[in-house]
């Protein structure tokens, strides 16, 4: 039964979507986990912490959604330099929404930081989805 749902909408968006949806979830995972490691264990300023949990984030995410979300492999250098264009302009947004929760409205590094994962993460399927993973149709 679950083969035949997995085949009924495996090229269908809601998949993708939900594939995409569990990749980021293991991202989340290690850009929350490092992210608080370099903050609260170690001190580092949030903007340091943010550029470098997200960077880790992004080459697993990049990785993950190659093979398993998107399942295209070709062209690797360029998408993953779309990718990760898309991604610089994700923490640019993520670390002004960080500099506004945690300096303006002075709330938890680490709530902060996964609010800001929320709504960049939704800003990026939508880029990711129809810039770095297209499918290139050959003529």
């Amino acid at each position: 039964m679950l083969s035949t749902f997995y085949k009924k909408y495996a090229n269908h968006g809601i998949m993708k979507f939900f594939k995409y949806g569990l990749v980021g979830a293991l991202g989340l995972v290690v850009d929350m986990a490092v992210f608080y490691l370099m903050n609260k264990r170690l001190g580092i300023n949030y903007v340091v912490c943010n550029i470098s949990s997200s960077t880790l984030a992004v080459i697993h995410n990049f990785m993950l959604n190659s093979y398993f979300t998107f399942n295209v492999t070709d062209r690797k250098i360029k998408r993953f330099l779309s990718f990760y264009a898309i991604a610089l302009i994700g923490m640019a947004i993520s670390t002004g929404i960080l500099a506004f929760l945690i300096d303006i409205l002075k709330l938890d590094s680490m709530i902060s930081k996964f609010i800001s994962i929320v709504i960049v993460a939704l800003m990026q399927y939508f880029f990711n989805q129809k810039l770095t993973f297209r499918i290139h149709k050959s003529n």
